[in-house]
């Protein structure tokens, strides 16, 4: 692969010596993980639009002038008795 782009970053002197002393290619290890991280990224934002447009076609989906809150409230007022949420020793998360 042809590089023709130079990207240059600041370090301490110890941090170079440090550098140095392990014999690590840098320069290939800074090329490969900023590649992963774009890789990641590009995927990321690939899911979020996919998202965004799953969103998009569900947005209207549910049922007119239907209270879920309502329809949860009643459901657990008829199985544990009403106000059962008040007492602890009824509750089980």
């Amino acid at each position: 692969m042809k590089y023709d782009q130079t990207l240059l970053i600041k370090i301490d002197k110890k941090t170079k010596e440090r550098m140095k002393e392990a014999g690590i290619n840098w320069s290939e290890e800074i090329r490969r993980f900023i590649t992963a991280k774009l890789d990641r990224w590009e995927k990321v934002s690939y899911a979020l639009e996919q998202l965004k447009e799953l969103r998009k076609m569900t947005k209207d989906r549910g049922a007119k002038g239907f209270d879920s809150t309502a329809f949860i409230r009643k459901t657990r007022d008829e199985r544990y008795g009403r106000k059962w949420w008040k007492t602890k020793t009824n509750y089980s998360p």
